[in-house]
């Protein structure tokens, strides 16, 4: 089962909102969490904004205090005060931190998960994902989702078919550590273990033990060696084993791939410059009221979409 859809805009909008109304009427493919990977318009080279979550009964205090220690010994530093926000089913506290940080992302990672109890869901020079049980309404309501303005994003309903009900497990996966790369999924890999054993012995790391998470670093890796998102999309088709259809984004773009058999549905459709993707066409008719043009990407596709080049990273139009 499970729901996913994504969104391009053509110029900086309120791409929380939109991401919540489509997410919203897939609500009966995936009851059990919801996650928005949001991609804001503001980009500095010198700030990763940090998205995690203090499990339940950490003493959020202590654990800061840890955080920004620990944070200081890899030359990074809080721009402004952590945003806090309780957790739902699962309990915990959801932590915001805007950091000064122009070194290795990886450090910086290890840095703040050394704190006990602290497991870090996206870091990102515009990336932000915020994911929590609940319906999207539920989980946008929490966190403040539709106030969310940025140029484009994702989102996820989840089915738990093979594993628990948890915030860690639900989707979009972060590609940690490699910055601004982030995966929605629908699908199961088959030859999941065997290439998490090879990319454990390239000193790649793994929060869960998700497939998902696993083709979102594959995918980055890709990416830190040289590839196009397209060459790297491409390549997965042949790498990935099983029944997959995937959405990626990164700051600048997002992708899809499908396998050989596309069983799992992906619709596209663009119109005023606005390009959107969803599991069902009926999700897209709750954003765009005219008449939509979609089409199923095909069997054993990859696909990229660029965001609009008269988007500005640095906020607004050019």
């Amino acid at each position: 089962m499970c729901g996913q859809c994504g969104l391009i805009l053509h110029r900086v909008g309120p791409i929380g909102h939109l991401l919540c109304v489509t997410e919203g009427a897939m609500l009966h493919r995936g009851p059990d969490s919801t996650g928005f990977a949001l991609y804001g318009d503001q980009a500095r080279d010198d700030r990763v904004i940090v998205r995690a979550r203090a499990l339940a009964g950490v003493d959020v205090d202590g654990t800061l205090s840890d955080v920004f220690d620990t944070m200081k010994l890899v030359g990074a530093r809080l721009m402004t005060e952590p945003q806090l926000t309780p957790g739902g089913v699962d309990g915990g506290t959801f932590l915001r931190l805007t950091v000064d940080f122009v070194g290795d992302p990886a450090a910086l990672l290890a840095a703040i998960e050394s704190a006990e109890g602290v497991r870090v869901h996206s870091m990102g020079r515009r990336l932000e994902i915020v994911k929590d049980v609940g319906t999207a309404d539920e989980v946008a309501a929490r966190h403040g989702v539709e106030e969310f303005v940025g140029t484009h994003g994702m989102a996820h309903s989840r089915l738990a078919t093979e594993s628990t009900v948890d915030v860690e497990l639900s989707h979009p996966f972060w590609a940690r550590p490699f910055l601004d790369v982030a995966i929605t999924h629908n699908g199961q890999l088959t030859n999941y273990y065997k290439m998490r054993r090879l990319m454990t012995e390239r000193k790649l790391e793994f929060l869960t033990e998700n497939d998902s998470e696993l083709i979102a670093v594959y995918i980055a890796e890709q990416l830190a060696k040289g590839s196009s998102l397209h060459e790297a999309l491409s390549r997965s088709i042949t790498a990935l084993d099983g029944v997959f259809t995937y959405l990626l984004a990164t700051e600048a773009a997002i992708g899809c791939a499908t396998d050989r058999l596309a069983i799992k549905p992906l619709l596209v459709t663009e119109i005023d410059g606005t390009t959107a993707f969803a599991t069902e066409e009926q999700a897209l008719r709750r954003v765009f009221d005219s008449e939509l043009v979609t089409e199923y990407v095909r069997e054993g596709t990859a696909r990229v979409w660029e965001v609009p080049s008269a988007v500005s990273l640095t906020g607004g139009a050019r």
